[in-house]
């Protein structure tokens, strides 16, 4: 059983999208054992892959401790998605088990209804003082996540946006050029509680593909994309629709729900959870 589990393992690292769509069809018990059976980055792409509804399921399967771990490999905005479908009990013990960073991250995107802007925005955005250099600047920014845009954020110490400069005349400017000598006005913003519909008649849109958020205290808490907003909008998928899967993918699919269900029901107990954690 230990080549099986092997295989199914192997088959997540390869399709993780067919390997959700096949635990979405076995019962949450079960397909929460194998997430939490695999290593924890292949866990993290299970619930990520999964519709949002089945993936509630089995985070409600699992310990608030090890479902904050699996969680925090998936991105802000999905990660809300899942934790949405929790009862108010149960996810709040799985924000309180995240990282200090991440449960402020989801926990102001849970504040917001999926009606509105703030359901939507990106809050991972790294943001400057303006009275800092652009030595400064690229420090930080080294230091921090990718960027989800091309420029940059300056913001006051009340979280008012001071401004923005783009990433490619940030490089170039001298290291002990004033960061305030770069900075642009924004394009413009949106409001965190203004509805998607009426977000998407904004005619900022004519000139950038993402805007900066603010709350209704006018700090920047930020940013968000047409494309994000749009899809939305359209109205997703039921979620607790199950997808089509046709062709080969449906045979790879019930491959791994034969596979991991073999697994699920014999090979976990000869793989403890501490010796997984080694592989690791």
């Amino acid at each position: 059983m230990a080549d099986r589990f092997t295989l199914a393992q192997k088959f997540v690292e390869t399709d993780p999208l067919a390997a959700a769509r096949a635990l979405e069809e076995m019962a949450p018990k079960s397909a929460s054992k194998f997430i939490d059976a695999v290593a924890d980055p292949q866990s993290a792409s299970l619930l990520a892959s999964m519709m949002p509804y089945h993936a509630a399921k089995c985070v409600a399967n699992l310990s608030a401790p090890a479902a904050a771990r699996y969680l925090a490999g998936v991105e802000a905005r999905e990660m809300a998605k899942i934790l949405r479908f929790l009862g108010p009990d149960e996810r709040a013990g799985v924000v309180k088990a995240l990282p200090p960073h991440l449960a402020a991250r989801v926990s102001l995107l849970l504040h917001y209804s999926p009606s509105v802007v703030g359901a939507w925005l990106n809050p991972g955005v790294l943001t400057l003082p303006p009275d800092c250099t652009v030595a400064d600047a690229k420090a930080r920014i080294a230091n921090a996540d990718v960027p989800d845009c091309d420029r940059i954020y300056a913001v006051d110490a009340k979280q008012s946006l001071a401004g923005a400069v783009k990433l490619a005349a940030l490089i170039r400017a001298a290291d002990d050029t004033p960061l305030t000598k770069l900075l642009k006005p924004v394009a413009g913003s949106l409001s965190a509680q203004e509805s998607l519909l009426t977000a998407l008649d904004s005619p900022l849109w004519l000139e950038t593909d993402f805007l900066a958020v603010l709350d209704r205290l006018g700090r920047f808490i930020g940013i968000v994309r047409f494309a994000e907003l749009r899809k939305a909008a359209q109205g997703q998928r039921s979620q607790t629709e199950v997808k089509d899967i046709s062709g080969s993918l449906m045979d790879l699919a019930e491959y791994c729900y034969l596979g991991l269900a073999d697994v699920v029901g014999s090979s976990l107990a000869a793989a403890p959870r501490n010796e997984r954690a080694r592989r690791r």
